[in-house]
């Protein structure tokens, strides 16, 4: 299984406008949700970006000039990550759902869907679960991108307890982080811990045997993806009783990275399609 590496792990609260001036998030009293503030009309739906093992919420804030105002994007803020470094680190994918599925049942009720990126797709998934067996309001649209569907057996043995030099020469070759980073011991010692136990929480993952969500599921991964191929993709549709449909779009495991204008316009197409279908709010019994 690819996973993403150290992309937007550090300074992970703010972000730098092409002038060079300093835009600070919007932080909430939910812990984990963080508003990539826009200025714009009254939100349509709200967007929650889950990101891959060793991510932040900042590193979806770029979508907010990809999508249009009335789609309101928010990143989500795993523990021990981005601006909560201070706080204790999570290695399971179920208590990180739990954690972002009371957050976002806390919040004003508008429309929303989920979009997670790898290891945010087990995440992601796993809060669907959490909020039907609570009788919530259901996401209008899952996207599950760069992720085998979660029944699936890896497609490579575990690394996150591999030696320091073996696990930095993997990290090196799945190219998500930056070599500088790789090259300073300083950086290296922050980021191991992080992305290791992101590692760990999708290495150790292993999918109940559940009915399935009846939350609409669509699969985005890369052309170029081995690990996320076509066929690993299409296994998500057995995860819905619902509305399924594959998106493949140039580029490998970060292909969201790579063609984001493509990804954005698409998502865009594919949420507004699930709230025509829909009849919201919609709770999944």
């Amino acid at each position: 299984m690819r996973m993403g590496a150290v992309g937007g792990l550090i300074g992970g609260a703010m972000a730098m406008r092409p002038n060079g001036a300093v835009r600070s998030w919007t932080r909430t009293d939910s812990g984990p949700l963080v508003r990539l503030r826009r200025d714009g009309p009254c939100t349509r739906l709200r967007l929650y970006c889950l990101p891959y093992a060793g991510g932040s919420a900042g590193i979806f804030r770029p979508w907010c000039d990809l999508l249009p105002p009335g789609i309101d994007v928010w990143g989500v803020e795993y523990p021990g990550h981005g601006s909560r470094m201070s706080e204790p680190l999570t290695d399971r994918i179920d208590v990180l759902a739990e954690l972002i599925a009371e957050a976002v049942i806390a919040q004003p009720a508008v429309p929303y869907a989920l979009f997670g990126h790898s290891m945010g797709s087990l995440v992601a998934f796993e809060m669907c679960h959490v909020l039907a067996a609570r009788n919530a309001t259901m996401p209008a649209l899952l996207v599950a991108a760069a992720h085998r569907g979660p029944h699936l057996p890896a497609s490579r043995p575990p690394v996150h307890d591999a030696p320091d030099a073996e696990f930095v020469a993997h990290l090196r070759e799945l190219g998500a982080t930056p070599p500088d980073v790789l090259e300073s011991a300083e950086l290296v010692e922050l980021m191991l811990p992080i992305v290791r136990n992101d590692f760990r929480a999708c290495e150790t993952y292993r999918a109940p045997q559940r009915p399935p969500l009846r939350t609409e599921i669509a699969a985005y991964g890369g052309l170029a993806d081995e690990d996320a191929d076509r066929d690993a993709l299409l296994a998500w549709e057995q995860e819905t009783l619902g509305r399924f449909v594959l998106r493949l779009f140039p580029g490998g495991h970060f292909f969201v990275r790579e063609c984001a204008s493509q990804v954005a316009a698409t998502l865009q197409r594919d949420v507004a399609e699930a709230l025509s279908l829909s009849e919201w709010p919609r709770r999944d019994d």
